[in-house]
Parts: structure tokens; sequence; C-alpha cells
């Protein structure tokens, strides 16, 4: 029998422990689920989010601030990122697994940071874009903050739940019901 198969079988094995400790160490940290595991963005849903933030990239006459609540690996950032390096991009991540991934991928990029912290403790009064991806036990809290704190201006783009205390100006639902459904809002 070959070694090379053995290998990637216990690689694989290995992966899969390695997963599956990290989603409980994420769920117990996280508070047993008041603030989402590490998720990330794919799909047609990944796509949507990130063309209604071009749209205001690409419009935008200065540069502007864009904030992901729940940065994780940087999927929907880092793009960004690289095609916009005029703007400002911020990531905020409680998980130092997937933090730490993202600022490896995005050692070149100078035109964004990235924070290990709650984002209930930050200030939004200076982002023109934000991502956030919440759950339901987070989504009344974060949506008053947001209310309470954005520019009338400011994009909310959420994935998976709508923020009720903001004013919805679209929504998509992936066509193939496979995917999760994504919302953009503004201060009411």
């Amino acid at each position: 029998m070959s070694l090379i198969p053995v290998i990637i079988i216990l690689c694989i094995g290995y992966g899969a422990i390695f997963y599956l400790i990290h989603a409980i160490y994420s769920f117990i940290k996280g508070k047993c689920g008041q603030f989402a595991p590490y998720v990330p963005s794919v799909g047609e849903s990944k796509a949507q989010m990130l063309d209604w933030a071009r749209q205001k990239l690409q419009s935008a006459s200065q540069s502007l601030t864009v904030v992901d609540l729940g940065s994780g690996t940087g999927s929907l950032l880092i793009p960004l990122a690289r095609e916009f390096p005029q703007h400002r991009f911020i990531g905020l991540e409680w998980d130092s697994v997937p933090l730490l991934i993202a600022i490896l991928k995005s050692l070149h990029l100078k035109n964004i940071e990235w924070h290990h912290q709650n984002f209930m403790d930050c200030s939004y009064a200076e982002a023109d874009i934000i991502f956030c991806y919440i759950l339901k036990t987070m989504r009344e809290r974060i949506g008053k903050k947001l209310s309470q704190e954005i520019k009338s201006d400011c994009l909310v783009i959420s994935e998976l739940y709508p923020v009720s205390e903001l004013k919805l100006i679209d929504s998509h639902k992936p066509k193939l019901g496979i995917g999760i459904p994504v919302y953009r809002f503004q201060k009411k």
C-alpha cells in the first residue's frame, strides 16, 4: 500500500477533528450562540453583497469606510480592498482563528485593518458601508445600535436576517434556494 493515500486520509481526518473542536470552542466562546460562528459568505449571496457594495464604492467621489462585523477570513473585504485601493476597509472578528487567516491573506494590502474585538463595542458613526451576519439573538441589539449611530447614507448589508430597525431598500433570495438571503438597508 502506498504511503500517499494514508497521508491524505490522515490529513483529512485531522482537519475534520480540528474543525469540530474549533466549532465547539467557537459556540462556547460565542456565548452559546449569541455571536455567529465562523461561516463564510459564499455563492450567489456573496456575489450579491459584493455587487451592492461595489455600486456604492464605484460611485464615490471620496474615500469611503467599509466595516465588516464578523469578518471571518475576509471573504468580503479582501476582494473589495484589492479592487478599490482608495477606500478604507475594517474587519471586526471575535474568533482568533479566522482572524489570523484574514491577516495572513491580506498582508500585502495597505487599505485594510483587522480588529480582534466584539462588534458591539465599536462606533459606526464613520462607516459608509457595513456588512453584517447576525443571528436572531443579536438582531434587535445590533439593529438599535446601528439605527442610532450610522449616517443617513450608510449602506447596511445583512446576510441571513433582516434588521427591522433600519429601512429596507432591497433583498435578494438565491434563485435555486441554495444560499442565504441578503438584505440592503439604510437609516430610517
